[in-house]
This record gives C-alpha cells, sequence and structure tokens, in this order.
C-alpha cells in the first residue's frame, strides 16, 4: 500500500484503463492532513504513466460503473455504504 504525507492507502485501488493509457481510480484513505485527518475517505483520481493528475478524472458512464464494480470486488466500500447507496437507489 501506498503512503504519502497526505494519505494512507487501506486497500488496493479499484481501477478503470481509459484509451488514451491513463486510469481512473478509486481509493479508500486515511488522511493525515487538513480538517479530514485521521478520518478514511475516498478519492476519485486521473493517472497518466503511474502519476496522479492535477486535474478532475472525466469518465465515461459505462467506465465510472466499471469502477465501481471494481472498488467492490476489492472492497473498498463497507457494508454501511453499501446498504447507504442502495437505500439511495431505492
Amino acid at each position: 500500500m501506498r503512503s504519502t504525507d497526505y494519505a494512507d492507502e487501506l486497500t488496493d485501488p479499484a481501477k478503470v484503463d481509459f484509451p488514451d493509457g491513463g486510469e481512473g481510480r478509486l481509493e479508500l484513505l486515511r488522511f493525515k492532513q487538513g480538517t479530514v485527518a485521521g478520518d478514511e475517505g475516498y478519492r476519485f483520481s486521473w493517472w497518466m504513466d503511474g502519476r496522479i493528475m492535477m486535474r478532475p478524472m472525466d469518465c465515461t458512464e459505462e467506465q465510472f460503473l466499471t469502477l465501481i464494480r471494481d472498488a467492490v470486488t476489492k472492497g473498498i466500500f463497507s457494508a454501511e455504504m453499501k446498504q447507504k447507496i442502495v437505500d439511495i437507489l431505492s
């Protein structure tokens, strides 16, 4: 797992590959800085050549669903979080 001054990864990130060679990620992190220091949370990010891009991740609906599916498979979402998503969709 990666660890930076900003946060620690708590699981392997969910990933989706983009046609341009980039990658979208959904990461479960424990934050180390700012108002969320000590909290767990999620980061959506866009990566190129193994480096995070300082721009938002743009993706299609299908790419987003692929990313969410991978996140569920990798256990990124807690049971409570999954139930909250189900409640929202109901």
